[in-house]
């Protein structure tokens, strides 16, 4: 099972980049243009891209499915809220 979190993780590697990456430069709520929305842009608390970073340093590939519901949800007939990646699972920090 170590096995295979580890290779999980290593195989999630760019897509934890990308997500950085995409956080640095042309998110709303992160990026170069953060100034343009002084009240912050997501709807969801943490953002889209803050929740795949979480998700993807600590599950690797497997969280994907969950990075996909919540990216799906995003969307005009949402309300947002808060919805962080571990508030089911208190032991995970």
């Amino acid at each position: 099972m170590e096995t295979i979190n580890l290779l999980s993780r290593i195989l999630a590697y760019p897509l934890f980049l990308m997500a950085l990456l995409y956080q640095k430069t042309i998110s709303p709520d992160h990026g170069v243009i953060r100034h343009l929305f002084s009240y912050g842009y997501c709807k969801f608390y943490p953002t889209c891209s803050a929740y795949a970073v979480a998700i993807l340093k600590k599950e690797g590939i497997l969280g994907i499915p969950k990075i996909f519901i919540r990216v799906v949800s995003c969307n005009p007939a949402s309300l947002g809220g808060v919805d962080l990646p571990y508030q089911n699972y208190p032991n995970i920090k």
